[in-house]
């Protein structure tokens, strides 16, 4: 089993800041193959000016890449779209930039479905993926979409720091406004929604979450 992901920047063009927005997809690709080494197979590439493309053997991972990824961006106007697809496909020996799959087409096919739907940011496609596109995936998109800065923020410093009143002393913050925040975030939920897609998946590297969520909250600094 596989997994992929296509991602593609919504109006990416709209606000006149297409440098910024390839800077950052550049740093993005940076991270991802710094977070997967632990990975026995995985490529990743950024191209086409506003998407990103990834694939590995593992597909939890490819979920848990797709859920942080989305939680990190910071471009509240400009939101990441993703195309996701999950399946049997063997993975080329070294050439994936003429690879070419059914996966990758229902990857593809699966971004399309959403691009104009203005509810919901991810799609998979996948067996028994109901439960996901149609409840997970919509209450996720809701959340993110809410959030101001400074909650997501906090919400990202608090992977790395998830004791409160740590992470207070590290913000220069007080307790109670860590924790208001963190609520406001819906830090809770979020979590709920990680460890469904874990449960989907069957499992997940460790060691690629546990450096994704120690870096994460410094990824576009």
């Amino acid at each position: 089993m596989i997994g992929l992901f296509i991602m593609d920047v919504s109006g990416s063009t709209a606000h006149g800041n297409t440098g910024e927005i390839s800077q950052k997809l550049r740093q993005l690709e940076g991270a991802i193959n710094s977070w997967t080494q632990p990975l026995n197979r995985r490529y990743v590439n950024f191209r086409m000016g506003d998407e990103l493309f990834f694939v590995c053997d593992s597909p939890g991972d490819m979920l848990m890449l797709a859920y942080y990824i989305k939680l990190s961006w910071p471009l509240k106007s400009q939101t990441l779209k993703f195309g996701l697809s999950i399946g049997e496909s063997e993975l080329p020996e070294a050439d994936f930039e003429h690879w070419n799959a059914p996966i990758i087409k229902e990857a593809r096919q699966a971004l399309e479905s959403i691009k104009t739907n203005d509810q919901v940011d991810l799609s998979l496609s996948a067996e028994n993926a109901s439960m996901i596109n149609h409840v997970l995936f919509y209450y996720m998109t809701d959340i993110l979409r809410q959030h101001t800065d400074i909650q997501r923020e906090i919400l990202l410093m608090s992977l790395s720091i998830p004791v409160q009143r740590e992470l207070a002393l590290e913000m220069d913050k007080s307790f109670s406004t860590v924790s208001t925040h963190l609520k406001k975030a819906r830090s809770k939920q979020l979590d709920l929604i990680e460890q469904e897609l874990i449960h989907y998946s069957s499992g997940i590297n460790e060691a690629m979450r546990a450096d994704i969520r120690q870096t994460l909250k410094d990824l576009y600094r």
